[in-house]
């Protein structure tokens, strides 16, 4: 929990909008473990080395830890998309749209694509819009379906949601019958409203609300269980929400 949470402090941004930056020193020994890495034909020295170090926030790290979203290995891949997901650097954002932009090599690993989406929401930016949500069905596996439909509810814009809508609306009932929960997780968390796992029941409200809805900056107050569900799925808070054993408490 110690290390979830100090991880979570190097990422967030500092006053004024700026991402945090590491001190110096603590870059150049990071860099150089790198560096030594990439030369190594282990694929378990390159997912040491990333895991060990991929949470310095610095554009040189993101650079070289980015140098994993390609590699042979898929545990290096996996390492490279859950560092560059957490280290809270814009570049690092750059690095996973680009990658996300080009299918092809996940055509045969759509969790290690669902993946690379979440990690790409996981930043909440506009400029992720069309990489979750154009051409959404090109790939119809549920886990990369998922993290678009959840990638698109972390972007707090008008666009995102009428993307969601129009996702929706397109679906069919088949996908809707398994995608409905994610749908509504999404829609709740951007407008505070809960109208269930209803496609016809939502559509009725958007298009009485339509008009003259706005999208709050900040997230609201979400019902306990879907509150769990999507800090689970975000990697947030779980100390929150989660009970310990008695065993565990006081621990940290």
């Amino acid at each position: 929990m110690l290390r979830f949470l100090a991880l979570l402090l190097l990422c967030l941004p500092c006053r004024g909008g700026d991402p945090v930056r590491a001190d110096a020193q603590r870059v150049k020994s990071a860099a150089a473990e790198l560096e030594k890495a990439w030369k190594s034909e282990a694929a378990a020295d390159r997912v040491r080395a990333i895991q060990a170090n991929g949470n310095v926030p610095d554009p040189e790290i993101v650079k070289l830890v980015a140098r994993g979203l390609r590699d042979k290995a898929i545990e290096v891949q996996r390492a490279a998309i859950e560092s560059l997901r957490f280290i809270g650097q814009p570049e690092a954002l750059k690095e996973l749209q680009t990658l996300a932009g080009d299918e092809r090599p996940f055509k045969k690993d759509p969790q290690l694509h669902a993946a690379l989406l979440r990690a790409v929401g996981q930043y909440g930016s506009s400029s992720s819009l069309h990489v979750l949500g154009d051409d959404p069905w090109s790939v119809a596996d549920e886990h990369v379906l998922r993290a678009r439909i959840l990638g698109l509810g972390r972007i707090r814009s008008r666009e995102s949601l009428e993307r969601l809508f129009e996702l929706m609306k397109l679906a069919g009932a088949q996908r809707l019958e398994t995608l409905m929960p994610d749908f509504r997780l999404a829609l709740v968390v951007l407008t505070g409203v809960d109208q269930g796992n209803s496609e016809s029941n939502w559509q009725n409200w958007w298009n009485e609300q339509r008009s003259k809805w706005k999208v709050e900056d900040a997230v609201p107050k979400l019902p306990r269980e879907l509150e769990r569900k999507w800090k689970d799925y975000w990697g947030e808070e779980e100390s929150d929400y989660r009970p310990k054993k008695r065993s565990e408490r006081g621990r940290d």
